[in-house]
């Protein structure tokens, strides 16, 4: 595991994230029921072009009103798991594997055990999220891939996804390394990366 010294958003992250395959987009590779994704080849060729033009592509999703949201509340998503688990987030840039092959930009690091992923959303689907988690008491499968990915390339023991809104009282989950599901993922991580190698190699010739 590389710890890169950056901060997300910037020019030298978004470098450093491009033509990798990352964690917010491992559901692109695995369901969350940890069966292999049919979105594998368009995020390959995705990759391919970021490879190919050097940098990140210039029509990727800018973000919008709830992502903007979002990245305003995280402070105060944040200042609240610390203050009641007591414990010190350390906030990160981009962390990849050993060979530069994969990243994660995971919400922080907890410890020396943990990360947290934060997801604030807004009050609707806040409510949409609780009355699905009072009927099964498990985060949806929609953020596991994401979940287990962090978990994955951190090496971390556990992964704390805290869905937040300020008018609802927090709901937190805390989630454990899946071997079996990490093992697809890994798998179509390598396959991933060899189709995109492959685009390369025929364009080139």
């Amino acid at each position: 595991m590389i710890i890169h010294d950056c901060e997300q958003g910037t020019p030298e992250w978004k470098l450093l994230r491009a033509s990798k395959p990352t964690s917010s987009r491992f559901g692109s590779l695995v369901t969350g029921t940890g069966k292999p994704s049919d979105g594998m080849a368009a995020y390959a060729l995705e990759l391919a072009t970021e490879a190919y033009i050097g940098g990140p592509l210039d029509d990727g999703f800018a973000g919008n009103k709830y992502t903007e949201r979002g990245k305003e509340l995280e402070p105060v998503s944040a200042a609240d798991y610390e203050m009641t688990h007591q414990v010190k987030i350390q906030h990160v840039g981009f962390i990849t594997d050993d060979l530069l092959r994969w990243g994660t930009s995971t919400d922080g690091l907890v410890g020396n055990d943990g990360i947290v992923e934060f997801k604030n959303l807004i009050a609707r689907r806040f409510m949409e999220l609780l009355v699905k988690v009072k009927k099964t008491n498990k985060t949806p499968p929609v953020y596991i891939p994401q979940i287990q990915g962090e978990l994955f390339i951190t090496e971390r023991k556990w992964c704390d996804i805290v869905f937040y809104h300020p008018q609802f009282e927090p709901i937190v989950h805390r989630h454990y390394p899946i071997p079996e599901f990490q093992a697809v993922l890994k798998a179509q991580l390598i396959a991933c990366l060899a189709e995109r190698n492959n685009i390369l190699k025929l364009v080139k010739s």
